[in-house]
This record gives structure tokens, C-alpha cells and sequence, in this order.
């Protein structure tokens, strides 16, 4: 996976993994699932924003989020509308606390392949327990 490639080799310079399942971890693995989905958006920027516009939409419309998931719901809904890729490459991809919280509500969900996500898994994990 070219993609997969990219992400190692500049996740391991940018970031130590956490133990499994920690926050740390958690962390890490969503810093690499999204700078796979910077390469995506590269690749092919509408076909991924619409998905995640869609990803919104579809959380919107259902009931399972009280006002705290709702309110991140509707920021990521601006951000998408005032942003081209490449800025929301720099979002997803923002190593600050900022980026990191954007991350655990990202709409970018089923960008990936699931190969492509759990290969992306297994070298976090590989990297959390070597």
C-alpha cells in the first residue's frame, strides 16, 4: 500500500506509540488513519469529502448523539463547507491538541479501505509493543 507506506514512515518520525489501548494509542493510531486519508484527499479530494459530508449528514439525521456530538457534528459540517482539500489536510493532520480533538470526531470514516485501516492498525501496534 503506497498510502500505508507514507504513513509509516512519517508517523514513526512524528510520534511514539502509547501502550495498547491507551489514550496515547488511541491517539497515534488516529494521527496515522488520517494522514492516509491526507493522501486520499490528495488522490481524489470530491470522493472523500462527499463521503464525509454524507458521514455528517447521516449523524445528523439520527438520534444517537446528545448536544456535545451534535455541536462537533455541525463544526466539522462548516469546516467542510470553508474548506479545499489542502486545508483540511493541514486540519486532519495537525499534530497540536486542536488536531487531535477534530480527529475524535472525524467525519473521514470509511475513507480508508478496511485493509487499509487495519494494516495501519497493525504498525501501530506493532510500534506500541516493540
Amino acid at each position: 500500500m503506497e498510502a500505508g507506506e507514507k504513513v509509516t514512515s512519517t508517523f514513526v518520525a512524528s510520534a511514539g506509540a502509547g501502550a495498547l489501548g491507551s489514550h496515547q494509542f488511541l491517539d497515534d493510531f488516529a494521527l496515522a488513519y488520517h494522514l492516509a486519508v491526507a493522501e486520499r484527499l490528495r488522490e481524489r479530494p470530491d470522493a472523500v469529502i462527499e463521503r464525509a459530508r454524507q458521514n455528517l449528514n447521516r449523524w445528523l439525521e439520527g438520534d444517537a448523539f446528545g448536544p456535545g456530538e451534535r455541536q462537533s457534528v455541525e463544526e466539522w459540517l462548516k469546516i467542510l463547507d470553508g474548506s479545499d482539500a489542502e486545508r483540511l489536510i493541514r486540519i486532519i493532520t495537525d499534530p497540536s491538541d486542536e488536531g487531535q480533538r477534530l480527529r475524535s470526531s472525524s467525519p473521514f470514516v470509511g475513507a480508508l479501505t478496511p485493509e487499509e485501516r487495519l494494516e495501519i492498525l497493525a504498525a501501530c501496534e506493532q510500534r506500541a509493543t516493540a
